[in-house]
């Protein structure tokens, strides 16, 4: 929650106070001296009457310097209530003019939640005047979208209690038009001068324009998304049409071996079983790889859900492993067992993961086949947990590392310069870093790690 507002003190008051006490208590000392010379002159000898008039003036001297003091007093009195004037004055038109700028609303609401202020802003944006709102108190109030009412009545709720967020909370309000909007609202506490909690004072912004811009990016990230799978497949297609030529060559083979039986007449149902069955196990692995090709390159909307993540990253070396075969590169893997699951989106983390291990496979091209490892480990961290995918190729240029992640940059002949963009994109929605170092036995090493703590508490 913000900070609580509060007005000003008058502490000057009490230092007006303080000098006007002093002259009365000089007026009533004057006084006394008076009243006592008059009296002792009614009573005195003629032998005493020497003393009157010294007395007497310094009764006069006396009620000279009270009547000064309260001159000096008035004048001060004048000078600062001058000043108050003009603070207050130009603090009237510093509030006018920063309503008149500014783009959000103000709205001030009592303990009741009833609306004592309305800022001119605030009116423009949901089309009602300051005199249709002031007043007005949930569910009465004209402003909040009908179709929500019960996260309308949620939101009074929580912020009587104190319960917004400090960064805020969006809801949805109807202009006077009948057109919603989005809002985030900002509620502060509002104090008095007496530390006394007398409402709330809110901040309205409207975010209709931001939320439709981010809605806009999202979906051409997830076009883009999709693309970016669509060419790794497509990178991978013809590795994929190997791996499946296996399966589909046996299956051919058994049913040949099958006809020639039924040719010749020898037509054992034991051995036609069991040749059947062989004729399935190649089927289902041919469907598999088909499925896993299917699932990587379809387009889904985003779905975080608990996830192993070392069961994704066999997922990805089973994708990924004829490639690495051809190209004569050996995965090694260095799994964590006991690492903890994580909430994140399956699809996403294993596009980042295949294209970390085809970017270290090709980036040992130039390297000779028996130094051709790729490692791949996974640990747990102190907030979460982290997935390192390290090569032994030339690594990277010290003026190519600060491009690296830039959209479009790529140094592959053919390729689009979108995947490591791509990756750190997906990562930074995960909450997540990506980043990479050299490694010590030559190459790169490309670090994911997933902020599990923060993550799941926001889910």
């Amino acid at each position: 929650m913000p900070p609580p507002l509060s007005l000003p003190a008058p502490g000057i008051v009490d230092t007006r106070w303080t000098g006007w006490r002093s002259y009365l208590l000089l007026v009533l000392l004057a006084i006394t001296i008076l009243m006592s010379t008059w009296f002792a002159a009614s009573i005195s000898t003629p032998k005493d009457a020497e003393w009157f008039p010294a007395l007497l003036i310094g009764a006069v001297i006396t009620l000279g310097l009270a009547i000064i003091w309260g001159v000096t007093q008035m004048r001060q009195e004048l000078t600062d209530h001058l000043g108050m004037e003009t603070a207050l004055r130009q603090a009237s038109i510093f509030r006018q003019a920063l309503e008149a700028s500014t783009a959000g609303g103000m709205r001030a609401r009592d303990n009741e939640g009833r609306i004592t202020y309305v800022s001119p802003a605030f009116c423009r944006m949901t089309g009602f005047r300051s005199e249709e709102l002031i007043g007005t108190r949930f569910p009465e109030v004209p402003y909040w979208n009908p179709l929500q009412a019960e996260r309308n009545l949620e939101t009074f709720n929580r912020a009587m209690n104190g319960d917004i967020p400090s960064k805020g909370l969006e809801v949805s309000m109807q202009r006077k038009n009948g057109e919603t909007f989005d809002a985030l609202v900002i509620e502060s506490p509002f104090i008095d001068t007496a530390g006394q909690h007398i409402g709330w004072l809110g901040a309205v912004i409207d975010i209709t324009e931001q939320n439709r811009v981010r809605e806009q990016n999202r979906l051409q990230y997830e076009r883009l998304q999709a693309t970016s799978r669509l060419v790794t497949m497509g990178e991978m297609a013809s590795t994929m049409a190997h791996e499946l030529n296996q399966p589909l060559a046996a299956i051919s083979s058994y049913v040949t071996g099958c006809m020639n039986q039924l040719d010749a007449g020898r037509s054992d149902p034991g051995e036609l079983r069991e040749v059947q069955q062989k004729i399935a196990r190649q089927a289902q692995r041919a469907a598999t790889i088909v499925g896993r090709v299917h699932a990587f390159v379809r387009r889904t909307d985003p779905s975080f859900t608990l996830n192993d993540l070392n069961a994704l990253i066999r997922d990805a070396i089973a994708l990924i492993e004829t490639t690495a075969h051809r190209q004569q590169v050996r995965i090694i893997c260095d799994l964590q067992e006991d690492l903890p699951r994580v909430v994140i989106d399956a699809q996403m983390i294993e596009q980042v993961i295949i294209n970390l291990m085809g970017n270290g496979i090709d980036a040992m091209n130039d390297v000779p086949p028996e130094k051709r490892i790729l490692t791949l480990g996974t640990r747990t961290q102190e907030h979460g947990i982290s997935l390192s995918v390290a090569d032994q190729g030339s690594g990277i240029a010290p003026e190519i590392a600060s491009h690296l992640f830039d959209p479009f940059f790529t140094t592959k002949g053919k390729g689009m310069g979108m995947g490591l963009s791509i990756c750190r994109t997906i990562t930074e929605l995960h909450h997540g870093t990506l980043a990479f170092a050299p490694n010590p036995s030559g190459g790169t090493i490309f670090t994911l790690t997933l902020n599990t703590m923060t993550f799941n508490e926001e889910l």
